[in-house]
């Protein structure tokens, strides 16, 4: 019969763990992650009005990461501030109104 002394079942069981734990560090932080443009309205904090934006959607955790375009700054021209309007206030997707 097959038996495993308790430093070999230690061994056999941290390298199982390591293992599980590279693989899951792997997927959730090294891979890249899908990102989707929405159309949505932000409450901007310097105006202090709603307004019309495309934010950068993540799709794993469905949580909004940054403002790709926005209204009040024209919407060819590149985002320069400091995005508070995403933690500012909630979002709200132009498909909900």
């Amino acid at each position: 019969m097959f038996m495993l002394t308790t430093t070999q079942v230690t061994l056999l069981a941290a390298g199982w763990l390591t293992l599980t734990g590279a693989l899951l560090l792997g997927v959730f932080r090294f891979l890249p992650r899908s990102r989707r443009p929405v159309p949505a309205y932000v409450t901007c904090p310097v105006l202090n009005r709603r307004v019309g934006a495309e934010l950068s959607r993540d799709e794993w955790t469905r949580s909004f990461r940054e403002v790709v375009r926005c209204d009040t700054l024209g919407r060819c021209a590149p985002v320069t501030c400091n995005q508070r309007c995403l933690a500012a206030s909630p979002v709200l997707p132009l498909a909900a109104v």
